[in-house]
């Protein structure tokens, strides 16, 4: 049985008013959720009293906040007068920055290395680098495998980033055993590859090269703290 042409285009024309409809509403739904996230960070930045992160945002908003202002929108005022106060208190933070971030540190349990000095510190001797960028208001977290974080400089935020990494690193669970039959069994595989004897040589990067490869969510830095922990405590 065949449908007659008319039908079959009037479907077809159907599905194509309602396709486009789908898409304008989707395209919609994603500009409300985009200026939903917007406004509940600026609010939870105000509740944190985290001065830089509104500053960014703001930033990073601004040609959303100029098409407000050239609408008269009523928040435009209030806006206007966040970012003059939060402003205003980032340049005073800046002026304290060394002995706010020390304190911080000090109440989190965090030892900044004796060395540090603004802009830039070390903890866990030199083992995390933090460098602070007064021009841009950042904060960068690294350490000798890289950069770990860039956000902006409030202190607590700062101090919450380094307490994570510092918990990741040093604060897991410690296997000495399986970790070192993790690195021994690795070893052999590079040893068969290469076509060595066992005792030879081998670079520290040939192993974690592979542990890269074989275990989900391998991280370098996680490795080599491990690799100290065997050091020291065995077996």
């Amino acid at each position: 049985m065949e449908f007659p042409q008319e039908i079959m285009d009037q479907v077809r024309e159907l599905h194509g008013i309602s396709k486009e409809e789908a898409q304008r509403l989707k395209a919609q739904a994603e500009v409300a959720a985009q200026t939903e996230r917007v406004w509940s960070d600026l609010d939870r930045f105000l509740t944190r009293g985290w001065r830089f992160h509104i500053l960014a945002l703001m930033e990073k908003e601004s040609p959303r906040l100029k098409r407000m202002k050239a609408e008269n929108h009523p928040a435009i005022p209030a806006i206007e007068e966040i970012y003059r106060l939060a402003k205003d208190e980032s340049d005073r933070v800046l002026r304290r920055y060394p002995s706010l971030l020390e304190e911080a540190c000090r109440a989190n349990g965090l030892i900044l290395d004796s060395n540090s000095h603004h802009p830039k510190y070390g903890l866990e001797n030199g083992f995390f680098r933090l460098e602070i960028d007064e021009q841009r208001r950042v904060a960068r977290l690294s350490n000798h495998e890289g950069r770990l974080a860039e956000l902006p400089a409030d202190v607590q935020a700062v101090v919450e980033i380094i307490k994570l990494e510092h918990q990741r690193l040093f604060e897991r669970p410690f296997d000495g055993l399986k970790f070192l039959k993790t690195v021994r069994a690795q070893y052999k595989a590079v040893l068969k590859k290469n076509k060595q004897s066992d005792g030879s040589s081998v670079p520290i990067r040939h192993i974690t090269r592979r542990l890269g490869k074989n275990i989900k969510g391998f991280r370098k830095d996680e490795f080599l703290v491990d690799l100290s922990r065997l050091a020291e405590k065995g077996p």
